[in-house]
């Protein structure tokens, strides 16, 4: 089914490249070291900024007009290859970087925000070109550790592991998120800080994740 969707996309995103003016694309040794996830965000980010709706057809034009070596068809290097785009689109989602999906429009959460903004640094930065492979794009990540462990109600926790809790308003907060912010994201900020605490090796934060989850499970029942 995702397969039919994405060329029925292809075919209509090269019918739009036939009258379209496009920004040029970025140097290869720009972002050949570079994974997709962030490409991907970056194309969403360009897209967004200009005020215009990122739909699924849009995002593919986006990326392949950029990165080409990096979306496009191996044997034929001057159409895009939607299929690229599947597996690191939900990756994204798992990881809080990126809401909606090939039937809707896609946007940045906060998370992917920052992200983005890392990204376009490194294709400004003069050390990305070369052959030296660039550093993780982790500058967020280490932030959003940081406020985790700094927040009142990580230090609450640490006080009274027994009888901690956390209010909803204080949970959006932690995760970076508002009232309006929909369930679907939360739960995704959610995971995806969990996915840090795992990653940086933080298990009094993980503990701390694992008591804040339980408000969350009460909050979708």
């Amino acid at each position: 089914m995702f397969a039919t969707l994405v060329t029925l996309i292809a075919g209509m995103v090269l019918k739009r490249m036939n009258t379209d003016h496009f920004a040029s694309a970025f140097p290869e040794e720009k972002y050949n070291r570079i994974p997709k996830e962030n490409l991907i965000v970056f194309g969403i980010y360009s897209v967004t900024r200009n005020g215009e709706g990122c739909s699924f057809e849009r995002l593919v034009k986006e990326c392949f007009t950029l990165f080409p070596k990096a979306f496009g068809f191996s044997r034929y290097p001057q159409w895009p290859d939607s299929l690229k785009f599947d597996r690191p689109v939900r990756t994204l989602r798992q990881r809080g970087w990126v809401v909606g999906g090939i039937k809707t429009l896609f946007s940045l959460t906060r998370f992917g925000e920052k992200v983005a903004e890392e990204t376009e640094h490194l294709f400004v930065s003069s050390g990305i070109a070369g052959k030296t492979t660039p550093k993780p794009l982790r500058g967020a990540d280490t932030a959003l550790v940081y406020f985790l462990k700094e927040s009142a109600a990580f230090r609450r926790f640490l006080e009274d592991r027994e009888g901690f809790s956390v209010a909803e308003m204080e949970l959006r907060g932690l995760l970076r998120c508002t009232l309006e912010t929909p369930l679907e994201v939360l739960k995704q900020n959610f995971q995806y800080a969990e996915n840090l605490a795992s990653d940086y090796n933080e298990v009094k934060l993980l503990d701390f994740l694992e008591a804040c989850g339980q408000a969350l499970s009460e909050k979708e029942g």
